[in-house]
């Protein structure tokens, strides 16, 4: 196991990451899709050590398939009159939407789409592309090669991050993400051939990247039957309908699981807000989806993936980053405690 990078060596990453978004040239919207699709894997797959982490570029062509699957529907400003799918290109659409747009046609989940026999040869498709375009082109900075995530070669089908760039990812994944879905925004934004539809409308980045409101409340009344109509955490009696939470905080990770889903008070979900839960919700958590495995399938009847090994990877990482800060985690209404180190044995 190689050692962590030094503060001096994460700084030196954090520089070449805003060099890429100041100096990178973003023709298409791929390398946003490109630099997030590594980040969440470093996230999901990597290890808070300075290992070199294998990443295959059919995991990337999944990752873009699920950040291009709610852009290639038609978007709708309080601007416009109209109902238009963004353009993802200075050009004519891109080539990955229009493949998800494809495979969105036939099926009309995500969900859906990953069990069909034509999610494997279209996610083969868009994976094509990725190697052929972005790939090497994502390190490039005013024309001259900086490779510093990985190295700009193919390694047994995929891509090798250099030994300390995917815990620069984990240790700096907010950050990052927030950067490349800003830029890929303004983007999006800025194309001519989206301006009568997007306009000065404010809702482009909820529509882009925000959680699928519609989807979670599909889902609620199976978290009902699950939980028997009591709050996840206080394990008492909800009279209304509860709110939909997610366990690991949607601001930490902004992806949707079935795993991560819980049903709470409001007073209790928004008290928690977002924080990580006590170690003793984490166990009830782990627990849960353990005894549910089978039921929470039930989500991928929507766009929510059920996903327990990479709710598992998420969990690990966001706690073992508030572990690494000596954050505080919420135990119940008003009462927080400082996070041990049981978390490890229950993620194990």
């Amino acid at each position: 196991m190689k050692p962590v990078p030094s503060a001096e060596v994460q700084l030196a990453f954090l520089s070449k990451i805003q060099r890429l978004f100041d100096e990178g040239e973003f023709v298409a919207t791929y390398k946003y899709a490109l630099l997030i699709a590594i980040a969440e894997i470093a996230v999901e797959c990597g290890s808070d050590s300075g290992d070199a982490l294998h990443i295959p570029i059919f995991d990337i062509a999944v990752k873009y398939v699920e950040l291009y699957w709610r852009q290639v529907q038609p978007y709708k400003s309080n601007q416009s009159l109209d109902a238009e799918v963004l353009i993802q290109n200075k050009g004519k659409q891109a080539a990955i939407p229009n493949q998800v747009a494809r495979l969105q046609e036939l099926y009309p989940t995500l969900a859906q789409a990953k069990r069909s026999r034509q999610w494997h040869s279209i996610t083969k498709e868009v994976a094509k592309v990725i190697q052929k375009m972005p790939l090497w082109k994502l390190q490039t900075l005013r024309g001259q090669k900086v490779p510093f995530l990985y190295k700009e070669e193919l390694i047994n089908g995929g891509i090798e991050l250099f030994p300390g760039a995917a815990f620069c990812l984990r240790q700096f994944n907010g950050f990052i993400l927030g950067l490349a879905r800003s830029a890929w925004v303004s983007h999006v934004r800025s194309n001519p051939l989206n301006r009568n539809m997007v306009g000065d409308s404010n809702d482009l980045d909820a529509f882009m990247f925000s959680v699928d409101r519609g989807s979670i409340a599909a889902v609620r009344g199976l978290l009902t039957d699950l939980q028997k109509g009591v709050c996840f955490y206080c394990q008492k009696k909800i009279s209304n309908v509860g709110a939909i939470d997610h366990f690991i905080p949607w601001s930490r990770y902004p992806r949707d699981i079935a795993q991560n889903f819980v049903l709470a008070h409001d007073r209790c979900n928004s008290d928690k807000s977002d924080m990580l839960a006590s170690c003793r919700h984490l166990a009830n958590w782990r627990e849960r989806n353990e005894l549910y495995k089978i039921e929470l399938v039930a989500f991928s009847n929507s766009n929510i993936i059920s996903d327990e090994s990479t709710s598992i990877g998420v969990a690990r990482w966001a706690y073992g980053r508030a572990h690494a800060s000596l954050s505080q985690v919420w135990v119940e209404l008003g009462v927080t405690e400082n996070l041990g180190d049981t978390y490890l044995q229950i993620l194990a």
